[in-house]
């Protein structure tokens, strides 16, 4: 099959990389070009982990390991580092344990005193937290460049710079129009935009409100001390955002705040990092840890896009000719790996994954009326 891929990131990459594997014509499409600082993959790392709050998610996490094993055979790269995770949150710490237990994934209840036992240098602050081992930081660039490399090697064909506007779907095949008049003609298409999933999606007659939001992350501490580090997750206190913790080895240990700086606009190119939030992860590395150094020695500033009930977005549209991907919710990349697979699999007509269908879009129906014409499920 003739397939066109839109977006080059975390899902739209491995998923052109994986049909071009399986022997099909791939032309994979990005207005910047993979891991682009202006969209939502760039950077060195991402937290993996299979602690959630819910059965599927856990189940996906598992899965997802091994989609990051099969990446590493196949490209002769280590994608995912093990370091463990703690997971404090009042609110979701129960649902974490009930959800790890109930998919038999060994975890510990860690006590507010015992708390260093597990993560070194960390400060109790009255919240019981859930270790598991099962969790890392995904050494991203390195994976997404692998999945260039994959793509490249299946002789697939990449298109730097078209901005897609229109999508016709008649019975013969896709038409893709770009903003510069260029055409992409395909039997069937994959749509992974990112932070542009709203326009593109409406173009469709899919009306789901996806919020694209700009986020900033900093590195502190000193690498090689912090690139052993576990990994933290910090459900919010209080007034306070939550906040999230991982490793990048040879760089520092890199920290981030659930709370968006502005949101996103497509002509907004603008990534300079906002001093305020630098300054707010530095004294919350001061509250928290003992012996990190709170010195801001980097910052970034990237996208996510929310979806309505902070849930992934993914569906089979227009007789199954086209595949809707989006709604990362801050989380998509440690999915990557599993979602070329996902995405693949749908594009080709294969059975509906289970652990994929509550996804779909029928969860956005008002009285039984779907959002275009949704064929997910069969």
């Amino acid at each position: 099959m003739r397939i066109t891929v839109v977006g080059a990131g975390a899902w739209g990459l491995p998923a052109a990389a994986e049909l071009a594997r399986r022997g099909h014509d791939v032309t994979l499409l990005d207005r910047h070009g993979p891991a682009s600082q202006l969209m939502s993959s760039s950077g060195p790392t991402r937290l993996w982990r299979v602690s959630h709050p819910d059965r599927l998610r856990v189940r996906l996490a598992l899965r997802s390991v091994e989609a990051w094993e099969r990446l590493e055979a196949a490209s002769g790269i280590t994608a995912i580092l093990r370091r463990g995770l703690l997971w404090r949150d009042d609110v979701t710490a129960q649902s974490v344990a009930d959800a790890l237990g109930a998919e038999g994934v060994a975890h510990t209840v860690v006590e507010p005193h015992d708390v260093r036992r597990f993560f070194p240098g960390l400060r109790p602050d009255g919240r019981v937290g859930i270790w598991q081992e099962t969790a890392g930081p995904v050494l991203a660039r390195a994976a997404l460049d692998a999945q260039a490399g994959l793509f490249a090697m299946a002789r697939g064909n990449s298109v730097v710079g078209p901005v897609i506007r229109e999508v016709d779907v008649s019975e013969d095949e896709v038409v893709l129009r770009a903003e510069d008049g260029r055409e992409f003609r395909a039997d069937g298409v994959v749509l992974a935009p990112g932070p542009g999933a709203g326009a593109l999606f409406d173009a469709l007659g899919v009306d789901v409100q996806f919020r694209p939001v700009l986020e900033q992350v900093c590195h502190v501490g000193h690498a090689p001390d912090t690139d052993a580090m576990p990994c933290l997750y910090d459900g919010p206190l209080g007034d306070e955002p939550g906040m999230y913790a991982m490793a990048t080895p040879g760089r520092g240990y890199k920290l981030g705040i659930d709370s968006p700086i502005r949101e996103w606009h497509e002509d907004d190119r603008d990534r300079v990092p906002v001093p305020e939030v630098s300054a707010t992860i530095s004294a919350r590395v001061v509250r928290n840890f003992t012996h990190l150094d709170p010195t801001v020695l980097d910052a970034q500033v990237c996208s996510w896009t929310e979806s309505p009930d902070g849930r992934f977005v993914i569906d089979r549209i227009a007789g199954g000719r086209v595949v809707l991907a989006a709604g990362d919710s801050g989380e998509g990349f440690k999915f990557s790996a599993l979602m070329g697979l996902v995405l693949a699999d749908l594009a080709e007509g294969l059975p509906v994954d289970p652990d994929i269908a509550p996804f779909g879009l029928a969860r956005f129906a008002a009285d039984g009326a779907l959002h275009g014409p949704h064929v997910l499920g069969r």
